[in-house]
């Protein structure tokens, strides 16, 4: 009998060994895990013992958990997060059609001539919309509340060069100023994305709705949202370089993104090329001038585009929403080893069992996050 050769027979022992010994996790399995099982914890201490979610303060918050809760059923099958994401989408359904237009009023505003007004609209409403839609669409055999739904979209302010009002007054559906002014970019992409994606779910019972939608959200999309970002990926707040100084003008242009982002996961058709070409430009300009500024980073602020309200770098603490944001925009944009780091360090800042916007804030992004993988 022939004898192997010692260093076959020592390649043999070693890889016999380490077939036997548990390899150690790839980073995104941990991320993975870790991600879910937050959001697991954020959810179960929103649940009452009776299974009913405790009152969330803001609309945005509860049409923003109540995604959440059911991309959390969509990925885990557990029907308790099923059972609270239909509760909490007939809850603002509910309040949607208690309001004579449909929107959901937010706060007094005032106006430019000193009137003041109960104020409401985007960018909440194309969230709590899309949100509420979504679920009522996947449930199925809501096609009234669908249509309702498409309708409110559909008569809400609209300026036929491609924008929305930013504010309406909630009981005459006026808007809080003339739409002659395109509305800050942040507020018309949140309505661009609730009109595409819910043109999807009327499409089989009112085509000529759902046509309305889709033509309203691609003229935004098309011919304002596109043409108005800069070469470096940059969108300003007005669509114009006059970003007001009381704003941070970076985390409207985050928001922004989200938006599209969210659009592109939820509707097929905006997957294409000249969207995704404009995504991919903003991802990459939160890769080079925000991550460097973000926590766990301490790197430059970003000067080129800042005003006197925006920071020269997001802590965890005092920003966790923008870490989040970023976090979301990053992995979308393949940056995934820096994706990693700033989710990492936000998900030790998770604000868990939070029934206010700093929770939704946190959820709504890793839940969308977490449903992409």
């Amino acid at each position: 009998m022939k004898l192997l050769p010692f260093v076959l027979v020592a390649t043999l022992a070693v890889a016999s060994h380490a077939a036997d010994t548990p390899q150690p996790a790839e980073p995104m399995q941990l991320f993975t895990a870790k991600l879910q099982a937050t959001l697991r914890k954020h959810l179960t201490q929103l649940l009452g013992a009776d299974g009913a979610v405790a009152p969330l303060k803001g609309k945005t918050a509860e049409g923003s958990e109540a995604l959440t809760f059911y991309l959390m059923f969509e990925r885990t099958g557990e029907q308790r997060y099923r059972k609270a994401a239909v509760s909490m989408a007939d809850q603002v359904l509910k309040d949607m059609r208690a309001m004579k237009f449909g929107v959901l009023a937010i706060k007094e505003k005032e106006k430019s001539d000193g009137q003041t007004i109960m104020g409401g609209g985007a960018p909440a409403l194309g969230n709590y919309a899309a949100g509420v839609a979504y679920i009522l669409f996947k449930e199925g055999g809501r096609t009234n509340d669908l249509t309702y739904i498409a309708t409110v979209i559909d008569r809400y302010p609209w300026n036929e060069a491609g924008w929305w009002a930013a504010t309406i007054d909630v009981t005459t559906g006026e808007p809080k100023e003339p739409l002659t002014k395109p509305s800050p970019v942040n507020k018309s992409a949140a309505i661009a994305m609730a009109a595409g994606m819910v043109s999807v779910y009327v499409q089989a019972t009112d085509p000529a709705l759902a046509a309305r939608l889709k033509q309203k959200a691609d003229k935004c999309i098309y011919s304002q949202l596109i043409p108005a970002q800069l070469a470096d990926g940059f969108w300003h707040y007005g669509l114009t370089g006059n970003d007001p100084g009381n704003k941070d003008i970076l985390g409207y242009f985050m928001l922004t993104t989200e938006e599209l982002m969210k659009l592109q996961q939820f509707n097929p058709a905006y997957r294409e090329e000249k969207l995704n070409a404009a995504v991919r430009k903003a991802q990459a300009f939160a890769l080079k001038h925000i991550a460097p500024m973000t926590e766990p980073n301490h790197g430059p602020a970003c000067k080129e585009h800042a005003t006197r309200e925006t920071p020269a770098h997001y802590a965890l603490k005092k920003d966790t929403k923008r870490c989040f944001q970023l976090g979301r925009i990053l992995f979308g944009g393949g940056y995934t080893d820096e994706g990693l780091k700033i989710m990492h360090a936000a998900l030790e800042q998770f604000p868990v069992g939070n029934g206010g916007q700093d929770g939704a804030h946190a959820a709504e992004p890793s839940a969308l996050l977490l449903s992409s993988f």
